[in-house]
C-alpha cells in the first residue's frame, strides 16, 4: 500500500485540531462558588451557590449535570448532599445551589472541599469543571451538648466550674439575695458572734450547701425527668407571687419599714437572750433549701438560661455539678455574712452613702418585680404599661423628688434630686402615652378624628412563582396551619405515617412539642406562627404539632427521647430525606431566627 504523505499530513492536523479544540471546550469550562462562607456552624448546613462558566454559545442540559463533592486526604465531614438544584441556566452559564448538612458531633476546624462537576451541554458535548477551597466549622454562638462537652475536652472541667462558680458571684450581687440577708444573720449570725469565726463559717457553708443544692436539684431534673421546670419557673403562678414580694421588698429600701427577720423566727434561730442556739445543722441545711427555693424564681431568666443550656447535655450529673457549683457562687455574699456578722452590722443604717445605696436597691427591685410580670408572661401590654408609669411615678416620690432641698445641700443631693425628677417625668410619659395608646384616652381621641378609611393590606401569596407553594394568589392563612395531635392518641403510629408520607413527597417536616403549662410555647403561638413570614415559609412542610403535657405517658417520654426533647418547646425539624435535624432551636426562638432556620431546612 502506498502512503500519500499529503493525506496523512492533513489527517495529522485534523486530528490535533480536534484535540485542541476538545482541550480549549473543556477549559473554558469552570465551576466556582459565589462566596464561601466565613464559618459554617456545626448541626446546620453548607449551602454553596455555583456559578457555571460554559463555552460560548452552550447551554446547560440540566438532567445531566452530576455534582461530586468529597474531601481530599480523608472521610467526608458532611453527610449526604442534598440534590442540587439548577438555580437558573442561560447560553454561556449556570447557577447551580449545592448543600449538604454538617454531622452534631463533629470537631469544629478547617476542612478541604473539592466539587466536581460533570455534564453535558444541550448539543450532548461533555463539560468537567472542578473546584477545590476550605471550609471553617465550629459552633454556633448558643450553646448546645457537644459545645459543652468539646469545651470541658479541650479546657478541662476545673475551668468549666470556675467559670459557673464566678457566674454564680456576680448574681450575687444582685437583689435576689438581698433578702436572705436579714435571715442569715437570724440563722447563724449570732451564733458565729458567740462561737467564733470559724464555727459562723461552718454554719454559713451548711446554710449555703442547701441552697445550692436546690439548684442541682433543678438542674438535673431539668436535664432528666421533669422537663416541664423551666416553664414552670416561668409561668404566672410563681412569676405574679415574687414579683409581689419583690414590690414590697424596694419599699423597705425606700424606707417605709425596716426589713428583718420575724422575732420568733430570731428567738428560735438564733437564741434569745444570749442563751445557747436551738438550731442544729440540720435545722440550717433545711433553711438554706429554703432560701434556695426563695431565690430560684428571682434569677429566673439567668438560671433558665442555664437550665436550657444544660438540658441539651440530657447529662443528670453534669447538670447537677453544674447548678451545685453555681449556687455556691450565689452564696459567697452569704458565707460572708454568717462568717463576719459584725462587718454587716457595723455598716450604717440611714443617711449618707447607705441611704442611697438602699434606693439604688430598691430600683432594681421594682425593675424586677415589673420584668417578672412583662407582657410575655403575665399583664397585657394595654394594663402593663400605665402600670410601669404609675410606679415610676411612685418611686419618684420616695427617693425624694418632692421634698425641699437643704440649705448648703451637697452635689450629690441635688443630682439624686434630678435623678428623681428624671424618673418623674419618664413615669408620666409612660403613663400618659400608654394611656393614649391602649386606654380610654386613646379611644377617645380616636372617637373624634375623622372616619378615614384605611385598606389593610391583603396578605395573600404573591402571583410571581414561589418556591413555598404551587398554587398562586392563594390567600394566606392567619397562622401555621398545624395538624395537632395530643398525649394518648397513638402519637407514634401517626408520626410514623406522616414522615413515611412527606418522604415520598419530598416535603421537610415541622414537629412543635408544647404542653399546657408551657409559657413560651404560647408565646411562639403568639408571637412566630401568626407572623405571615412565617406562615408563608411553613406551606412547604409537613406541620405538625404535639401536645406533650402528660410528662408520665409512656409513649409521649420514648417520642421525646427518640427526638431529643428534654424540654419544651422544642421544635424539631426531619429534612426532605426523613432524617431528624437535631438541635436546630432550644427554647422560645423570635420569628426572624426561626425564620431563617426554616430556610435553611431542605
Amino acid at each position: 500500500m502506498k502512503i500519500n504523505p499529503r493525506h496523512d499530513l492533513v489527517l495529522l492536523l485534523f486530528m490535533a485540531t480536534a484535540i485542541f479544540a476538545t482541550f480549549a471546550e473543556a477549559a473554558e469550562t469552570s465551576i466556582k462558588p459565589e462566596s464561601v462562607p466565613e464559618k459554617v456552624e456545626i448541626g446546620k448546613n453548607i449551602e454553596l451557590l455555583f456559578e457555571v462558566t460554559l463555552p460560548a454559545g452552550t447551554s446547560l442540559d440540566a438532567e445531566k449535570l452530576v455534582l461530586k463533592a468529597e474531601s481530599p486526604g480523608g472521610d467526608p465531614f458532611f453527610s449526604t448532599p442534598y440534590p442540587h438544584k439548577v438555580i437558573s441556566s442561560q447560553a454561556g452559564s449556570a447557577t447551580v445551589e449545592w448543600v449538604a448538612p454538617l454531622p452534631e458531633d463533629l470537631e469544629p476546624g478547617d476542612f478541604p472541599l473539592l466539587i466536581t462537576l460533570a455534564a453535558k451541554d444541550t448539543a450532548g458535548t461533555d463539560l468537567k469543571a472542578s473546584w477545590t477551597g476550605n471550609i471553617t466549622v465550629d459552633f454556633g454562638d448558643e450553646w448546645s451538648a457537644n459545645k459543652i462537652s468539646h469545651f470541658i475536652e479541650k479546657n478541662g472541667l476545673f475551668l468549666y466550674l470556675l467559670l459557673l462558680f464566678g457566674f454564680g458571684m456576680v448574681m450575687s450581687l444582685s437583689p435576689c439575695i438581698y433578702p436572705m440577708i436579714p435571715v442569715t444573720l437570724a440563722v447563724v449570725g449570732t451564733q458565729s458572734k458567740e462561737k467564733g469565726i470559724l464555727h459562723g463559717l461552718g454554719l454559713s457553708l451548711t446554710y449555703v450547701v442547701g441552697m445550692a443544692l436546690v439548684f442541682a436539684l433543678i438542674g438535673y431534673l431539668s436535664a432528666t425527668a421533669f422537663s416541664g421546670i423551666i416553664a414552670f419557673m416561668q409561668s404566672p403562678w410563681v412569676m405574679v407571687p415574687f414579683a409581689l414580694l419583690m414590690l414590697a421588698l424596694s419599699f423597705s429600701m425606700f424606707g417605709v419599714y425596716e426589713l428583718q427577720a420575724p422575732q420568733f423566727l430570731r428567738d428560735k434561730l438564733g437564741g434569745s437572750g444570749g442563751g445557747e442556739s436551738r438550731t442544729g445543722l440540720i435545722g440550717i441545711f433545711l433553711m438554706g433549701m429554703a432560701s434556695g427555693l426563695v431565690a430560684s424564681p428571682c434569677v429566673g431568666p439567668v438560671l433558665g438560661g442555664l437550665l436550657l443550656m444544660l438540658a441539651t447535655t440530657g447529662d443528670g450529673l453534669l447538670a447537677f455539678i453544674s447548678l451545685f457549683t453555681f449556687g455556691m457562687g450565689m452564696g459567697v455574699l452569704l458565707i460572708g455574712v454568717g462568717t463576719f456578722p459584725a462587718l454587716w452590722g457595723a455598716m450604717p443604717n440611714a443617711g449618707g452613702w447607705m441611704e442611697t445605696i438602699n434606693k439604688a436597691m430598691g430600683l432594681l427591685l421594682v425593675g424586677m418585680a415589673l420584668y417578672f410580670v412583662r407582657p410575655a408572661i403575665v399583664i397585657p401590654e394595654q394594663y402593663y404599661y400605665p402600670l410601669v408609669g404609675a410606679v415610676l411615678v411612685l418611686v419618684a416620690t420616695f427617693m425624694g423628688t418632692f421634698d425641699a432641698q437643704p440649705e448648703g445641700a451637697s452635689w450629690w443631693d441635688r443630682t439624686r434630686k434630678a435623678l428623681g425628677i428624671l424618673v418623674l417625668v419618664s413615669g408620666l410619659i409612660v403613663f400618659v402615652g400608654s394611656n393614649m395608646q391602649f386606654g380610654f384616652l386613646g379611644q377617645s381621641l380616636r372617637s373624634i378624628q375623622p372616619e378615614t378609611i384605611i385598606s389593610a393590606p391583603s396578605k395573600t401569596i404573591a402571583s410571581t412563582p414561589s418556591k413555598n407553594t404551587e398554587t398562586p394568589n392563594v390567600p394566606l392563612p392567619e397562622k401555621v396551619q398545624w395538624e395537632k395531635i395530643h398525649t394518648g392518641e397513638n402519637v407514634q403510629a401517626f408520626l410514623d405515617a406522616k414522615r413515611a408520607e412527606a418522604k415520598a413527597a419530598g416535603k421537610p417536616v415541622m414537629i412543635d412539642f408544647w404542653a399546657t403549662w408551657c409559657v413560651y410555647c404560647k408565646k411562639l403561638d403568639k408571637a412566630v406562627w401568626n407572623q405571615p413570614p412565617v406562615v408563608e415559609e411553613s406551606l412547604r412542610f409537613v406541620t405538625i404539632k404535639i401536645d406533650a403535657t402528660k410528662a408520665d405517658d409512656e409513649e409521649m417520654t420514648a417520642i421525646k427521647t427518640a427526638f431529643k426533647v428534654p424540654g419544651l418547646p422544642r421544635v424539631i425539624f426531619i429534612d426532605s430525606r426523613g432524617e431528624v435535624l437535631h438541635g436546630q432551636t432550644v427554647g422560645f426562638t423570635p420569628p426572624e431566627e426561626m425564620l431563617e432556620i426554616m430556610k435553611s431546612i431542605r
